[in-house]
């Protein structure tokens, strides 16, 4: 069996409900100045919408194909039309989800009027430009190589998904949101489902969606873009993830009137359990906050933590040091959360530009021995902090290409896969089994 399927095969039923839910670099492609021109524009049979794959081309040509059979993202549109989304817009009062900007802005390619071309339809949902950048100056060259390069193509507004933190900061604009765009506590418990996301294994997930890629990794892939490996995508992802996380504090979603911060950042499980027995916990990242305080998302940053042990030693204890101060300020004030927010995000911004393929080549099963024996110590007691780590655990495993850790996938993935039923004490056990195999 192929590492791939091996992955689609370990991510069972997790990923399948993950399927259900739906200093930053490079300008994203719904705020560039080129028009998009639309999906049809794409999908001729001599560019990339012919029926089946061809050979001799730099591309596989059914790119469109695949898009429409394959990929949930072009079905981000009609969902909106669903009794679900209805019922959604309705509880929030902003008339039909299909003509809602709150909604468009991530289910569909919603630049603006005088951004979009005579062959565009808002109807494509989240279509080829939606990732790939206004095609206004780039549609008919970008496949004229040599003469045209890569990096020409870049400069005429073609996005560089290559680049896994470019990919990330794309990815994260819906799949957590933007100062212009966010799931806000009041838009999920109007309906909408919980956000996750980790960037290789969302990558892995959808390019193999319908059992055919979107694209091909081959020798003329490989000359005109960079191949970083599943784990430098993995550890970039993460980065880009937890600072993004920590920029939104920054931003006025967090600061909202009313009695409370916006909820969308804390621990959804954190009040969302029974209340037939007790099970508030804190753990020491939490730096000895008492009873009934609810904390801060902290999956990708507890997953960061792991990581700096791995290969950024130096790092850890001011990484620990912030994580506990960030908590704290939870029962202070707006102000002291961002000024924690501030701390920690200048410790991932310096492992960030540090973080390199070839840094991590070599270390998987480092990282791997890390991200256990920090669930060994109780950390990924949360179900966030849980998902995180399995999602890297299955990375690292495969890549390590180890049959006997592999074997432990499946029951790992099983035991996340109803987070009401969720029991920190197994997946703490799974981990351990992992970590005496490893």
């Amino acid at each position: 069996m192929s590492k791939m399927n091996k992955r689609i095969r370990a991510q069972g039923a997790l990923l399948l409900a993950m399927i259900n839910v739906p200093a930053l670099a490079a300008t994203l492609p719904e705020s560039s100045v080129e028009k998009h021109m639309g999906v049809a524009t794409c999908a001729s049979s001599q560019c990339h919408g012919s029926a089946i794959p061809r050979d001799g081309t730099g591309v596989l040509q059914n790119e469109y194909v695949t898009w429409t059979q394959s990929d949930p993202h072009s079905k981000a549109y009609e969902i909106l039309s669903n009794e679900q989304s209805r019922l959604i817009a309705s509880r929030l009062g902003i008339g039909r989800a299909r003509e809602a900007d709150v909604c468009l802005d991530c289910h569909a390619d919603n630049v603006a009027p005088d951004k979009r071309g005579d062959k565009f339809q808002l109807s494509d949902g989240v279509g080829c430009e939606a990732c790939h950048g206004g095609a206004e100056n780039w549609l008919s060259t970008h496949y004229k190589a040599p003469e045209v390069t890569h990096q020409a193509n870049l400069q005429a507004g073609l996005y560089a998904n290559e680049d896994a933190v470019d990919r990330a900061n794309l990815c994260l604009s819906c799949h957590l949101g933007t100062r212009d765009k966010f799931a806000t506590h009041k838009i999920m418990a109007a309906g909408h489902p919980r956000l996750v996301f980790e960037l290789d294994t969302f990558t892995e997930l959808w390019r193999t969606a319908g059992r055919q890629p979107h694209y091909r990794v081959d020798a003329d892939y490989r000359e005109r873009k960079d191949i970083d490996g599943h784990v430098y995508t993995w550890a970039a992802g993460l980065l880009a993830e937890a600072r993004r996380r920590l920029d939104l504090i920054q931003s006025h979603y967090f600061d909202v009137p009313g009695m409370f911060p916006e909820l969308a950042f804390y621990d959804c499980h954190a009040c969302h359990r029974t209340m037939k027995t007790v099970q508030w916990r804190s753990l020491p990242r939490h730096g000895g906050v008492g009873p009934g305080t609810p904390f801060i998302n902290d999956g990708t940053f507890v997953m960061s933590l792991a990581l700096a042990r791995a290969i950024e030693p130096g790092e850890t204890e001011g990484l620990i040091n912030a994580l506990k101060r960030i908590h704290r300020a939870s029962i202070t004030s707006v102000d002291a959360i961002r000024e924690a927010a501030t701390e920690l995000d200048s410790i991932l911004a310096r492992m960030g530009s540090r973080l390199t393929p070839a840094r991590l080549r070599g270390r998987e099963a480092k990282i791997l021995e890390e991200i256990l024996a920090t669930g060994a110590e109780g950390n990924y007691l949360d179900y966030v902090s849980a998902e995180q780590a399995f999602m890297a655990v299955q990375t690292l495993v495969i890549e390590l290409d180890d049959p006997i850790l592999e074997a432990e996938l499946d029951l790992l993935a099983d035991s996340l896969n109803n987070d009401e039923r969720y029991r920190p004490s197994e997946f703490r056990r799974l981990l351990s089994a992992l970590q005496e195999e490893d």
